[in-house]
């Protein structure tokens, strides 16, 4: 005779086993919603940073140290104002030396011309002085050239948008010292743009554009050019992006873009969970169907269908992997279903 315990246990295992078999043989639920309508985008997205357009640098030709500083940041400059002095006590003594031997060998030549008028000395050696004589005046003009360099000048009228450099510093060859933004000029974004992305961006398109220091609000700009040689390191394309005159930006700052490639309205969509290798599965009379589609533009979270269904179809949103087709399937929809379909 059982006992109440094992009675009770056997009830429940014939429960279990009941509702097993009812569980296993209903068909599965699935999430459903009918494609959608609306506005599709496709971008390409970068990141830059605003510079003055075109930039504006002045910079050192040698070596030598800073010994007056003229100009600071966001001084108004003309041009050919003089922005820096370096200390030029060395070329000034070379200087002094190669117009003492440019007189020297000028004033040979003038009196081994009158020689040689004179048949004194031979045409050989009125070309050597003549030689000495070209020679010293072109070094002398090479070091005045040099000694000029110390002093820097304003190549435009403009603003300096940043100064490098302090007096007694040494500065080495080529060292930036001044930046200067033109008067009258826009700012401009530069921006890397991915290798496997850039046959897609044209001149002209529209960009749109954010920074964190202006959260909520976004700003439009235009591919204005693009670098026809990539970086092999970074494996991308500087890409200059022309921004309009009201655009508060500041030289320096870090933008992100979204390069605008095409733009359609009253797209058919669907989310992207719901597309699986080229294809969706629907749910007609009950049952799964796979249906493969032809794609067009896609976005964060939903994709473009050209071809392959229609508004009507009832779309499973993210198909289970081992959904087969013509398995029964219950219908558990994310929106309200269309009552005439």
């Amino acid at each position: 005779m059982l006992t109440g315990r094992k009675a009770f246990l056997i009830f429940l295992l014939l429960v279990a086993t009941v509702a097993g078999v009812i569980y296993f043989r209903l068909p599965l639920s699935v999430n459903v919603a009918h494609p959608s309508r609306g506005q599709v985008v496709e971008a390409v997205y970068a990141t830059g940073t605003v510079e003055a357009d075109p930039p504006i640098h002045v910079a050192t030709e040698r070596a030598a140290r800073l010994t007056a500083l003229l100009a600071d940041e966001g001084m108004q400059v003309k041009t050919g104002q003089v922005l820096a002095k370096f200390d030029d006590a060395e070329l000034q003594a070379t200087l002094r030396e190669m117009q003492i031997r440019q007189r020297n060998a000028e004033n040979n030549l003038s009196r081994v011309g009158k020689l040689y008028q004179r048949r004194m000395v031979s045409a050989e050696l009125l070309d050597q002085a003549r030689t000495e004589a070209e020679a010293a005046r072109e070094v002398t003009q090479r070091t005045l050239v040099q000694m000029n360099a110390l002093t820097l000048i304003s190549p435009v009228d403009g603003e300096i948008i940043k100064r490098d450099g302090e007096v007694g510093n040494y500065m080495p060859a080529n060292q930036v010292v001044f930046s200067l933004r033109k008067s009258a000029t826009q700012l401009r974004l530069t921006a890397d743009v991915d290798e496997e992305d850039i046959p897609r961006v044209k001149p002209a398109q529209r960009v749109l554009i954010t920074a964190d220091a202006f959260p909520g609000k976004v700003f439009e700009g235009i591919i204005r050019e693009i670098t026809p040689e990539g970086d092999s390191v970074t494996r991308s394309y500087r890409v200059r992006i022309s921004l309009s005159d009201d655009v508060p930006f500041f030289i320096g700052m870090t933008a992100e873009s979204n390069i605008l490639i095409s733009q359609r309205d009253n797209a058919l969509l669907v989310p992207n969970l719901s597309i699986m290798d080229n294809a969706v599965w629907l749910v007609k009379d009950g049952k799964a169907l796979r249906q493969p589609v032809i794609t067009g533009v896609k976005n964060a979270d939903k994709t473009e269908i050209t071809e392959g269904i229609t508004d009507q179809d009832s779309i499973i949103i993210e198909p289970p992997e081992k959904l087969k087709a013509g398995q029964a399937v219950r219908e558990v929809w994310s929106g309200p279903p269309d009552k005439s379909s």
